[in-house]
């Protein structure tokens, strides 16, 4: 089922090109135009405006089911274009292929080890209609999309170091952010001067980004010189133009398992998979594909059964940085971070990304959250995008 909506013909950015855009009762205008660093907020104080938040104990919905992506390996994150009505997803590019400029085919550990990434546009429906290849880029696992007119700007890491996940097995993560225009079929290396690179955090690694479609912001996430991983929040606008002196909120990332009565003998410690945000709340996926084990207390164990699985969503406070209080929900046993079996029937399974979804760009406070998952066997990955729409107002 995709979810397109038949307003889909408007072309008003959702975006602060030129005003932030109507937005719902349960809202507020953050104003036009680019912000002026003499007139800008205090740290956390614009995220203080009353905003809507998703209801993380709502029914799953079945969006887009096991549809292919350029290459066969596993999705890595997703992306809305909510104005041109597309969708953006990242993988790792699949070994064997011999692109322009290479003399001969790489194999897939060269193109983990190199940050070797592939960009698939979909319609909402998960039909393709084009694709990128970028070398040396990273992992790919966020992606911020900005619509420009009738095309669309990607954010992504670039500029990726090698790292060892495990010991004989590298991938690669980026040191800063780029900026570039999507161009279908296009291969662009990470020294390409059509790229316009970033450096939010000088000396952060594990560089990832995500942008709120709604409020017009800009989300870096990063490990910093002492290995925490943090999240900044920033005005797209001062983003673009490189000013990244007066961040919105500047938190560090809270762990799953330092929540009180955590079954980490059932659960284990879920990977980190995508984030997004929208206003004053950050969301969080994590989780492991089916059969995953992780040694604890000494013993080995299968973390995300079948069926079942460890997928979370989480909803973190900018403001405070702690996870948001669990809210009046209609929904039975409402918690968070919440335990998710969407798209529990998929084989292999294991979510991958996580989105902000606008059903109607002339209401841009309405949003939901679309979770990707990768499926099907190895060397012929498929990709499904599940969602939630239940907004719980302030």
């Amino acid at each position: 089922m995709s979810h397109d909506n038949s307003k889909h013909t408007s072309r008003r950015s959702l975006l602060a090109w030129g005003g932030a855009g109507a937005l719902t009762a349960a809202t507020v205008s953050l104003g036009s135009g680019t912000a002026s660093a003499a007139a800008y907020p205090a740290s956390g104080s614009a995220l203080l405006v009353p905003s809507a938040r998703l209801d993380l104990n709502s029914p799953a919905e079945n969006w887009i089911r096991e549809k292919a992506t350029r290459d066969t390996t596993i999705i890595q994150a997703i992306g809305y274009d909510n104005v041109n009505r597309h969708i953006y997803l990242t993988q790792v590019t699949q070994g064997g292929l011999q692109l322009s400029g290479e003399s001969a085919p790489v194999s897939a550990a060269d193109r983990n080890k190199n940050g070797d990434l592939t960009v698939t546009k979909w319609d909402m429906a998960g039909n393709t209609l084009g694709y990128m290849y970028l070398r040396g880029f990273g992992h790919g696992a966020s992606i911020g999309v900005e619509p420009v007119g009738s095309k669309a700007y990607l954010w992504t890491e670039v500029d990726s170091v090698t790292i060892e996940d495990k010991p004989g097995e590298f991938s690669s993560r980026g040191t800063r952010l780029a900026r570039f225009p999507f161009v279908s079929g296009q291969v662009l290396n990470k020294t390409s001067s059509a790229l316009t690179k970033y450096t939010p955090v000088p000396g952060s690694t594990r560089n990832g980004v995500s942008i709120d479609p709604v409020y017009g912001r800009l989300v870096v996430r990063y490990r910093d010189t002492d290995n925490v991983t943090k999240y900044q929040v920033h005005d797209l606008d001062l983003a673009r133009l490189n000013n990244w002196t007066k961040p919105l909120a500047a938190i560090s990332e809270p762990s799953l398992t330092a929540i009180p009565g955590w079954p980490i003998t059932t659960y284990g410690k879920p990977f980190h998979q995508g984030f997004a945000s929208v206003g004053r709340y950050l969301y969080m996926l994590h989780g492991n594909s089916y059969g995953s084990t992780q040694t604890i207390n000494g013993q080995t164990v299968v973390i995300s059964q079948t069926g079942q699985g460890n997928t979370f969503l989480s909803c973190l406070d900018l403001a405070t940085g702690d996870f948001a209080p669990a809210a009046p929900s209609p929904w039975v046993n409402s918690v968070n971070p919440c335990h998710t079996k969407a798209a529990y029937t998929l084989e292999y399974r294991e979510p991958e990304g996580l989105a902000v979804y606008v059903p109607d760009i002339d209401q841009p406070g309405v949003f939901s959250l679309g979770m990707g998952f990768a499926s099907g066997a190895s060397g012929a990955r498929r990709a499904s995008i599940y969602g939630k729409s239940v907004l719980i107002q302030p």
